[in-house]
């Protein structure tokens, strides 16, 4: 269940680097570009503090592919590797969590310092550790908001932890085809008219 895929979804940090690196936006994705500096990253997933983004992506977008071109300093007495994003619709219900310093090193990111990291994945087609190929593409809801919030996994200083330097995200994504007026007018003479006809068959007396 999709649910459950969300809710596992720390993995993706690890499981991108074994599979998806790399892959381009599909021929019919969308995409925007959110570019950014200066972000700190300073306490736990939402907790007071930390910055959050929130971008238009429009009415059931459909999230598919991610890609990113970052500068992030962990500061002294942090770890690069504990800095991450949550991508996810704006009430959190589906959501993944991007760590760069792990998809880069898995494992190996204890310590502080100032790396470069880029890359992309498409979300369809994720190679998971014991669970292999999963689509982890995900919807943004009603209103459209994709949400990204900027946390740690640990909250070692007073302060932040880290400083997402500067970069950009690039989003991939759907959005479901709305119906030509013509077809909408047609589709409504076509339930009006099975309307009558339920209204006539119901009307008559039985034999």
């Amino acid at each position: 269940m999709k649910n459950m895929k969300f809710a596992r979804s720390l993995a993706f940090a690890v499981a991108v680097a074994a599979s998806a690196v790399g892959a381009a936006a599909h021929a019919e994705d969308l995409t925007k570009t959110i570019s950014f500096s200066d972000i700190e990253s300073t306490t736990y997933l939402n907790y007071a503090g930390n910055t959050v983004l929130e971008v238009d992506l429009g009415s059931m977008a459909h999230v598919n592919t991610f890609s990113w071109d970052v500068t992030l300093t962990a500061f002294q007495g942090s770890f690069i590797s504990e800095a991450f994003v949550q991508l996810s619709d704006s009430v959190q219900f589906n959501r993944l969590f991007f760590l760069p310093s792990e998809i880069a090193n898995p494992g190996n990111g204890y310590h502080a310092g100032t790396e470069h990291f880029s890359g992309s994945v498409d979300f369809r087609a994720v190679d998971e550790p014991g669970w292999g190929i999963v689509d982890l593409s995900f919807d943004v809801g009603r209103d459209g908001i994709l949400r990204l919030e900027f946390a740690e996994n640990m909250d070692d200083l007073p302060g932040a932890d880290a400083l997402w330097e500067s970069g950009s995200f690039t989003v991939g994504y759907a959005v479901a085809a709305v119906p030509e007026p013509s077809s909408v007018a047609m589709l409504l003479l076509g339930l009006g008219a099975i309307g009558a006809g339920a209204r006539r068959r119901h009307g008559r007396a039985p034999s």
